[in-house]
């Protein structure tokens, strides 16, 4: 119902709503329409009416509903973002998401419009714009910066800055770092690598220790050369690392053991175990040095007339996935895997047991079968005795 009131137009709404409670309960309504004109009053009562049946706003609240606040742009937004992962992300972690918002920013329809406003139309320009760059467009590289936008706009949608984040597809053609190295392959690559390369591979096939973080900034006091509850032939304890299960000691196999035998007497005093020549004080990249190996070992086996036994290229880091299936497929459970990974849960194991051959699956069903037979002897004579 619409009324005039002095100068200005009001309306009444009577509205029966039911509570979560399950009980009914009448409201009455009165609200200015703030205008003079009475169609104007009719629409407005027509709007408010409608909002009340569709239950998008209660019968207490104000109306119309006050205008939500403006998005801030992604430029603003990455203030808070720094300040949120240097909170609850690692540093390296941190300066990552950094160094990612920094390039996306360069792309100014992307920085400085609301980032209400944003759609997967608009990243699909960014991707576009980053690909056209001369350098640092590598799908490795998109995908980063991707996956941080993804987690930046999400993060403001959950701190209700945005209604709904864009959906934000990483590209396709990454660089899988969960290839398996055969042991063919390994032996190739060993006989082609500098002596440096030959002893981190075999440190990271042989003990999953994560490259950037863990296995080049090993230290010659976390090295324990002795036999020991922690393993036959040594371990390697690990102080720290991308996730708090990091911190575990990994047991040596008897060639990773010898390895670190011969490279300690030659070390010349430093700390490290590959030391290097930067201010950090140890390596902190073989990547060149990996890819000369898998061309050197690939040229070699062409001359030779090897074509099947041509290395694909893989990431230095398969090694470590390597390691984890080789585990798996030994015969160490998920819950083991896990421990000696540093994995935060058995369930990120759980991917390495993807790669373990039908021969494993076999020989693994075999000693089922053979720890059934010592258990359920007899349980065979009866089913005979029942077939006769």
């Amino acid at each position: 119902m619409v009324y005039r009131r002095g100068k200005v137009y009001w309306y009444c709404i009577k509205i029966t709503r039911t509570e979560p409670d399950g009980t009914n309960r009448e409201y009455r309504v009165r609200r200015p329409a703030h205008t003079t004109r009475k169609q104007e009053a009719i629409d407005t009562e027509r709007d408010h009416r409608r909002a009340l049946r569709l239950r998008s706003i209660h019968p207490l609240d104000p109306w119309p509903p006050a205008a939500p606040p403006q998005a801030p742009t992604l430029k603003d937004f990455s203030k808070r973002f720094d300040e949120y992962a240097r909170l609850h992300c690692k540093p390296r972690s941190a300066q990552f998401y950094k160094d990612c918002l920094r390039r996306a920013l360069c792309f100014h329809p992307l920085a400085e419009i609301p980032m209400s406003e944003v759609s997967g139309e608009l990243i699909g320009k960014y991707t576009r714009f980053r690909q056209s760059l001369p350098t640092g467009n590598s799908v490795a590289a998109l995908n980063g910066e991707l996956r941080t936008l993804r987690r930046a706009f999400r993060l403001a949608e959950e701190w209700a800055l945005i209604p709904k984040a864009p959906v934000i597809h990483e590209l396709p053609g990454k660089v899988s770092r969960e290839r398996v190295i055969s042991f063919e392959e390994e032996r190739r690559y060993l006989a082609e690598a500098s002596p440096t390369v030959h002893d981190i591979a075999i440190l990271a096939a042989d003990t999953g220790l994560r490259p950037n973080s863990e296995l080049f900034l090993i230290r010659w006091a976390n090295v324990h050369l002795e036999a020991g509850a922690e393993g036959p032939h040594g371990f390697i304890h690990v102080p720290s690392g991308k996730t708090d299960a990091a911190r575990r000691n990994v047991p040596l196999t008897p060639r990773a053991h010898a390895v670190l035998e011969m490279r300690k007497p030659a070390m010349g005093g430093s700390a490290y175990v590959f030391p290097g020549p930067g201010t950090s004080g140890h390596i902190t990249t073989v990547q060149h040095a990996h890819e000369r190996t898998i061309e050197r070992a690939n040229e070699k086996a062409r001359k030779q007339g090897l074509e099947k036994a041509v290395i694909e290229p893989f990431e230095f880091y398969c090694w470590r996935h390597t390691c984890g299936t080789r585990w798996a497929e030994a015969g160490l459970d998920r819950y083991s895997v896990a421990r000696l990974m540093g994995h935060s849960s058995p369930r990120v194991a759980e991917r390495y047991y993807i790669h373990v051959t039908e021969r494993h699956v076999t020989t693994g069903f075999e000693r089922f079968v053979t720890y059934l037979d010592a258990r359920l002897v007899d349980a065979v004579p009866a089913v005979t005795e029942r077939l006769q």
